[in-house]
């Protein structure tokens, strides 16, 4: 008979991701491959200064903001896949950070 013992849950985290609008659906549907449980796209609109937003190149200030709970083990490999496509596909650019969840109960 396996044994059931209390296994501890994996810790979670919350991906944070901002790409161009238009292409949140591409990039949650990217981020699906790496076992993301919750996804939350929303429209964002920068707050950063005229000259700032021309200086970078941007054309339009308005973003995909795409929300994600992730395992933790699992942002490295999101982090280095996300660069990849960020530098090697033509117009793909953004950014991605984590937020650390320490209040979550159950168990993915």
């Amino acid at each position: 008979m396996a044994e059931t013992g209390n296994l501890a849950p994996s810790r979670l985290v919350l991906l944070v991701t901002v790409v161009n609008k238009g292409k949140g659906t591409f990039f949650a549907d990217f981020l699906k491959t790496f076992d993301v449980n919750l996804q939350l796209c929303l429209v964002g609109t920068g707050t950063a200064r005229s000259d700032l937003i021309e200086f970078l190149g941007l054309k339009d200030e308005r973003r995909s903001v795409i929300f994600s709970v992730v395992r933790a083990e699992r942002v490295d490999a999101i982090f280095a896949a996300l660069a990849e496509r960020f530098h090697s596909v033509n117009g793909d650019t953004g950014i991605a950070f984590t937020v650390p969840l320490s209040s979550v109960i159950g168990r993915l």
